[in-house]
This record gives structure tokens, C-alpha cells and sequence, in this order.
């Protein structure tokens, strides 16, 4: 029975990210959602394919680096094993509020893999370190080169200055409250503890516990990772090309359009597409739904209202319903994400670190 109440969660998800979407999208074109329909089916195909194509290579970049960061642990995992566990965590995160549950998935899929839920977290945690690391310094290249098309009117203002901002907190706050004994105390007794009184916190104590523990695991993670320079150099790199490569997709999807762009275009399309990105960090919704759509139809207003939300339309398609799709299929045919992933991904993964013990861990000598 937990089990079905947890598939419908996700069912009811998948749903409300559609009515979002719908619901954006109306509001946006209103009257004129007849032409948007029709502009699709000019798009031209080979260009369709492109953006497809860019997906994927986007996909597999997010699996060389957990297989890069695999490797340095000494896990001997290949390729499309971490693939897997990608795909799994892009699943249950576009499904979910805020991405919440894509990290419980993906560690139990590591558990399956052999390696220890601890482990599994620790490599996470180097993921999400470089991965605000290269989002923000991307942004902030992106507003100082492009200021004038990102920078465009008052709305546009908002979303990158909130987004960068929203972003720049949180990975100071978790650096701090992983460095400052001061920071870490205020964490863990005054914000969990205020919490607990106002009953959104249940259990105080074992609350107080887990976060504590995950502040000390990252904390040694990267102390770890700043000290071998050369993993860390590589996989912010790897992040850099993918977020570049999935930051072309609204360019590719106005050129479907037939839009006369050149490449003198790209990096405006790429700067905007950067603050974007930036926005849906705080989107509280699955999938980032209704934010990404009405973000999208405002910045790249100057190609017109009606190609404008045509491409947008395109874009959604490509960013995140491919990936979508594509990531049900591996979770639906993996040997690797065999039984409970549902009741793993809901947060159910207490006794992974004990069953773990039971499996043996490929590790290299």
C-alpha cells in the first residue's frame, strides 16, 4: 500500500508538471496558441534531432563525472553503470519538488552497484560541491560578457539577480556551516530547534543527528577533493562543457524554427539560457514547471511573442521532457535499479548502510 501511495505521488507529480506547463503556456500566448501549434510543425527535423543529440551528449558528461569521481574513490564502475545512476537521479529529481528526491535514488542505485551508502553520499556531495562552483562563476562570466541581454529590463533584473543570489547563499551557507563550528551550532540548535517547536520537525533529536552527520561528511569530502587538484579541475570542466552544450538548446530550437541566427548569436543565447538556469534553482515545483516556461517566453521576447513561446515550447520538449522519458525507460530496464526504487527515492534508505555490508565492494588495490 506505501508502495502505490508513493507511485501516485509521482504520478500526481508528472500531472501537476503538465497542468503548470499548460496553464504558463496559455497565459503567455493566449489567443494566439493556434500559431504556436502550427510554427511547430514547420520546425525542421534534422534540427530536432540536433537538440537531441545535445541531450544526450549532455546525459553522458553527467556520467563521466560520477565515473571520474568513481574512479578516484576506487570504485571499479563502468560507464553506463553510473549512466544508470544518473538517469535515475534525473528521473526522480524532474519528478519531485526542488529536485529533493533525485539523491536518495541515486544512492540506492549505488547500493545496488556495491558501494556503501556513506561512500554513495560522499561522491554526491563532490557532484553538488563542483557543480555550484561552475554554475555560479558561469553566471557570473555570463552577466559581466552579456550584461545587456540578460540585463534587458526590470523582470529579466529579478531573475538573474535572485537566482544568482539564491544560489551564491546556499552554497556559502552549507561551506560555512561545513567550516564554522558557529554557523554549524546555529544550524543544528537554533533553526532545528525553532522548527521542532513549530511541529515542522518531528523528531528533534534524530533530525539534529542527520544533519549534523551530513554537515561533517561534507565537509571531509571536500577537504578531500580541494586537495587533489587535478579530479577537481576535471570534473568542473566536464560540468563547464555540459552546462555549455545544454545552454545551446534555445539557440538550436529558434534556428528550427527557421530564425535567421548565426553564430555571432550563440552566447547571447547561451547567457540567457544561463539565467534561466538560475531562476529555476528556487522554483519550488517539480521540474521547475511554470517558472521555466514563463522565464523562457520573457527573455527571448525579442524574437516575437509568437516564436518566442513556439521555441520555448521546443526548448521544454528537449530540457527536460526527453530527459524525462529517456530516464523512465533506463529506471524501467536497468538491473541496477531493481526493486524499491520508488520507496528509495521517497527517502526510505535507513537500512542501506547495514545491507551494504552483506555485498562486497569492487575496489581497485
Amino acid at each position: 500500500m506505501e508502495k502505490l501511495k508513493s507511485v501516485g505521488k509521482y504520478i500526481l507529480n508528472f500531472m501537476l508538471i503538465l497542468a503548470v506547463g499548460c496553464f504558463i503556456m496559455y497565459l503567455t500566448v493566449g489567443k494566439e496558441i493556434g500559431s504556436v501549434f502550427e510554427a511547430v510543425k514547420t520546425a525542421k527535423v534534422q534540427i530536432l534531432a540536433v537538440m537531441a543529440g545535445v541531450m544526450l551528449v549532455y546525459y553522458f558528461i553527467d556520467a563521466l563525472i560520477l565515473y571520474i569521481i568513481c574512479k578516484y574513490r576506487g570504485y571499479k564502475l563502468h560507464l553506463h553503470q553510473t549512466f544508470v545512476t544518473n538517469m535515475t537521479g534525473v528521473l526522480f529529481s524532474d519528478l519531485t519538488p526542488s529536485a529533493t528526491g533525485g539523491q536518495f535514488a541515486q544512492v540506492y542505485v549505488f547500493h545496488n552497484q556495491g558501494i556503501h551508502a556513506g561512500q554513495a553520499s560522499g561522491i554526491l556531495a563532490i557532484v553538488f560541491i563542483t557543480y555550484q562552483i561552475v554554475i555560479i562563476t558561469y553566471a557570473t562570466i555570463a552577466m559581466l560578457v552579456n550584461a545587456p541581454a540578460i540585463f534587458q529590463n526590470s523582470q529579466s533584473i529579478v531573475i538573474a539577480a535572485v537566482g544568482f543570489g539564491v544560489n551564491v547563499i546556499i552554497t556559502g551557507g552549507i561551506f560555512l556551516a561545513t567550516r564554522s563550528a558557529k554557523v554549524h551550532d546555529f544550524l543544528i540548535v537554533k533553526v532545528i530547534g525553532f522548527l521542532a517547536k513549530i511541529k515542522l520537525v518531528k523528531n528533534y533529536e534524530k533530525t539534529a543527528g542527520e544533519v549534523s552527520e551530513s554537515f561533517s561528511e561534507f565537509r571531509d569530502e571536500s577537504a578531500e577533493l580541494f586537495s587533489k587538484k587535478r579530479i577537481f579541475f576535471s570534473v568542473c570542466l566536464c560540468h563547464a562543457v555540459k552546462l555549455t552544450v545544454f545552454y545551446t538548446l534555445p539557440f538550436f530550437a529558434a534556428m528550427a524554427l527557421g530564425v535567421p541566427v548565426t553564430l555571432a548569436d550563440l552566447p547571447k543565447f547561451i547567457s540567457l539560457a544561463a539565467a534561466i538556469s538560475l531562476f529555476n534553482t528556487f522554483m519550488p515545483l517539480p521540474g521547475a514547471s511554470g517558472g521555466s516556461e514563463a522565464s523562457f517566453v520573457m527573455l527571448f521576447g525579442f524574437l516575437g511573442k509568437t516564436v518566442a513561446s513556439t521555441a520555448m515550447l521546443i526548448w521544454r520538449v528537449f530540457s527536460f521532457y526527453f530527459g524525462l522519458f529517456l530516464s523512465l525507460i533506463v529506471v524501467a530496464v536497468s538491473k541496477d535499479t531493481k526493486g524499491g526504487i520508488v520507496k528509495a527515492a521517497s527517502g526510505e534508505t535507513n537500512n542501506l548502510d547495514e545491507s551494504s555490508d552483506t555485498q562486497t565492494e569492487e575496489k581497485t588495490n
